[in-house]
């Protein structure tokens, strides 16, 4: 058995684990990172969907809901979800935080303010060379989304993201080759072992190991690692399963979940599109997007999308037949995700099994919101010239003009018939002041327990962006500075 005794062991190396790695190790603390996934470099990365979607992502890309309903897409492997996703940049709004201070106790933060956490998400973007994606970066499958919406008078925005050097191969998903894309894997990874960090991978935590009511360092097949702090970075599935293998017992461990579920959208056009290259999403329609005190996050957003014929073709609706004769068509596609903020109300159960069950139903204010989305980007890609509108849901017709889009107002929204995405789990450990409703408390300490601090999107109230990577990042951010003074 591999044995370490250290100052901080850190459990994941996503968002938040990699940014703590890197804050802690080069503050002169000792440090062991574990991840469960494999450790990967650029090297490893052969832009084979086949072969990387079993090396990155969890059960290679299959974890879903207990229904199927929603893919819930999470990176497993060195640098997490931040190897495997879009890129995006977005921080938490002020709404959103005021949201949660009004509405989850989080007004009295230690002494936070908004401006401390804006200031945090400008620290790790700057970690990451984030900015806005140049205007020659805007494929044209993203393009003609913004087209579309701006013949229509719907406001959008180029996305902020962390590529440096982007030669648009477009392969994001499925880890870049050219470590253009600055998520912790080149970002904050490599310093941090510069600075001493210790780094496992391919070890999966069993457990944290307690000493009565203290935390003395976490544990696994075939290894042990020691430490004076334990910090659960493993994102809101999976910190769930390794507080219910520690012992612990609070009814809010797994609450709460949001999903923030996303149904795509695909749009041919008669000239070639090519939406495969380029970043893969770089422009988003935000006319409907809301962001306030009284509700946080709401409404909904479109975002430009690509992907590889795998990962497409499992999301489109029809027969084999229909499936072959429209990819037969992949380079004039354009596609979107229709990407409409949840409210918390899914779980995540641990039992007995190795996986976790995820138990979550669109509210029907979700299935409401996402008709409008559905329906903006069907307008969108006509307007912008599409031959056709590829439905989302099984039974939905192809929509050629405006006639054809009362049909999504009757479409199936059945989990079995509408395919969704979830890139985004969020809130399955809640942080609040309030004891009976919270895993964590303000100071990111694991309630009953000493020693242990939970830093992923798991401690959010309500979703906190349309993308989380930042706000993760943020928290974490802040969090080192908590314990380094």
């Amino acid at each position: 058995m591999r044995t370490l005794k250290v100052q901080d062991v850190i459990v994941g190396s996503g968002a938040a684990g990699g940014v703590l790695a890197h804050r802690l190790s080069r503050a002169g603390r000792s440090v062991a990172l574990v991840e469960e996934g494999p450790e990967v470099s650029k090297a490893d990365f052969t832009q084979r969907e086949d072969q990387m979607y079993a090396l990155l992502h969890r059960d290679a890309g299959g974890q879903a809901t207990v229904d199927g309903g929603v893919a819930v897409l999470q990176g497993r492997c060195l640098g997490g979800s931040t190897t495997v996703n879009m890129g995006d940049c977005v921080p938490i709004t002020d709404g959103v935080i005021d949201h949660w201070r009004q509405h989850f106790g989080w007004g009295d933060w230690g002494g936070i303010s908004n401006a401390d956490i804006h200031a945090a998400a400008a620290a790790v973007q700057a970690d990451m060379g984030a900015g806005p994606i140049p205007e020659d970066m805007v494929n044209k499958a993203n393009d003609l989304l913004r087209q579309g919406a701006g013949s229509l008078g719907m406001a959008g925005e180029i996305l902020h993201h962390n590529r440096v050097g982007c030669i648009g191969a477009g392969y994001c998903t499925i880890g870049c080759a050219y470590d253009a894309k600055r998520g912790t894997l080149v970002a904050h990874i490599p310093a941090a072992r510069e600075a001493g960090c210790e780094l496992l991978c391919d070890a999966l935590v069993d457990r944290v190991i307690l000493d009565g009511s203290r935390a003395v360092g976490v544990e696994g097949p075939g290894f042990r690692v020691d430490a004076e702090r334990v910090f659960l970075c493993a994102g809101a599935i999976h910190t769930c399963g390794i507080l219910h293998r520690s012992g612990h017992s609070s009814d809010a461990v797994g609450a709460n979940l949001s999903l923030q579920p996303q149904a795509p959208l695909v749009a041919i056009f008669p000239e070639e599109v090519r939406f495969f290259r380029g970043v893969p999403q770089s422009y988003a329609v935000v006319e409907d997007l809301t962001s306030d005190a009284d509700h946080g996050l709401g409404g909904f957003t479109l975002e430009g999308v690509s992907t590889g014929p795998a990962l497409a073709s499992s999301m489109i609706p029809g027969t084999m037949a229909e499936l072959i004769a429209l990819m037969s068509r992949y380079a004039h596609m354009a596609a979107s995700l229709c990407l409409v903020p949840d409210r918390p109300g899914g779980r995540v159960v641990w039992g007995d099994r190795p996986r976790p069950t995820i138990k979550y139903t669109p509210s029907d204010d979700h299935q409401r919101r996402l008709r409008a989305a559905i329906k903006a980007a069907s307008r969108c890609y006509l307007a912008a010239g599409a031959e056709r509108v590829i439905g989302p849901a099984a039974g939905c017709p192809e929509m050629r003009s405006e006639a054809d889009l009362a049909a999504i107002d009757t479409m199936s929204m059945r989990s079995s018939d509408l395919p969704m995405i979830s890139a985004h789990p969020q809130g399955s450990c809640r942080m609040a002041p309030d004891a009976f409703n919270s895993v964590v408390d303000m100071d990111f300490r694991v309630r009953g327990v000493d020693g242990v601090w939970l830093c992923d999107a798991s401690i959010f109230p309500t979703t906190a962006s349309t993308h989380t990577m930042v706000p993760v990042m943020s928290m974490a951010h802040l969090l080192a500075q908590q314990v380094l003074s």
